[in-house]
């Protein structure tokens, strides 16, 4: 039976055209484009928010829908990484290290769901675990420092191409850019530790709920 496309499963899906015109734009020399892809990454992580909206609200919710939703907010995360790493204003080990954290976690959380049916969150037993991986606060931290490194990377990368006097009247934007980008480390690394963590121990642990 094919699977049908539901509106949300389109919105999530629209997300990477648009992320490769951002990219496209982050290329370009002209100020007028780097400000355009400033304007567009907001849009490109609202989206995120608004398929899911969608989703609740048509009763569109699916395990398809779930699966596009992930791969697609590491697609726009890693491009991301990897574009600044490329033009050299981020450390190349920074895109290795979030996609070999999204490779480890994913991978894990895949198994933990495929042989012990725990869900992505669901899987946290710890109380660290429930909190910096499981708990909205922590998950919406972690969004909100990873778009604010982007934009603050996209604004540099803008003010860079008008050159003075935009360069000296906001120069603290190039100071706050490296502060957002280890606080994405941080926050990355902080919150992968703690997958690892509870895997093991859930792998340690007999599995009471299939058992019963």
């Amino acid at each position: 039976m094919p699977v049908r496309m539901s509106t949300a499963n389109i919105i999530t899906l629209s997300r990477l055209p648009l992320l490769l015109l951002v990219a496209l734009l982050l290329y370009a020399p002209w100020a007028w484009a780097l400000f355009t892809a400033l304007f567009l990454l907001p849009i490109l992580y609202l989206m995120d928010w608004f398929d899911g909206y969608v989703a609740r609200h048509k009763n569109q919710v699916t395990d398809l829908g779930s699966v596009l939703d992930i791969a697609l907010d590491r697609v726009v995360e890693n491009v991301l990484w990897i574009v600044f790493a490329h033009q050299h204003k981020v450390p190349v080990w920074v895109p290795i290290l979030f996609i070999v954290r999204s490779f480890v976690v994913d991978g894990l959380r895949s198994y933990a769901l495929a042989a012990r049916g725990r869900s992505a969150f669901g899987m946290m037993h710890s109380k660290w675990g429930r909190f910096l991986v499981a708990g909205r606060f922590m998950r919406g931290l972690y969004g909100l420092a990873k778009g604010l490194a982007f934009g603050a990377l996209a604004l540099a990368s803008a003010l860079s191409a008008l050159g003075p006097p935009a360069t000296e009247d906001w120069a603290w934007v190039f100071w706050a850019e490296p502060v957002l980008v280890y606080l994405s480390v941080a926050l990355c690394v902080a919150r992968g530790i703690p997958v690892l963590l509870d895997t093991r121990e859930l792998l340690e642990t007999p599995d009471l709920e299939k058992s019963e």
